[in-house]
């Protein structure tokens, strides 16, 4: 089963592969990443797409990622019930 995981407070300039980073340093192995830059431009939420994974261990992921520090901000993270 696959999971996603919400990443907010990004960035406007991040890059897809500076939050695959991010999503490997907080343990999840391949992600796909889908950017969303609508609505406020000064803030960017990302959408991880995990394989192969159950709820627990997403969430586990979205906490080491939640609360983190990236590039002078703090980033929220968690997996939505529903998406």
């Amino acid at each position: 089963m696959s999971q996603r995981i919400l990443i907010g407070n990004l960035p406007p300039d991040v890059t897809v592969e500076e939050i695959e980073q991010v999503a490997r340093d907080g343990g999840a192995e391949a992600p796909a990443v889908t950017l969303n830059r609508e609505g406020n431009a000064d803030k960017v939420a990302a959408v991880l797409e995990l394989a192969n994974i159950d709820r627990a261990a997403a969430d586990r992921i979205a906490a080491r990622i939640n609360g983190t520090r990236y590039r002078e901000r703090t980033l929220s993270a968690y997996v939505p019930l529903f998406l």
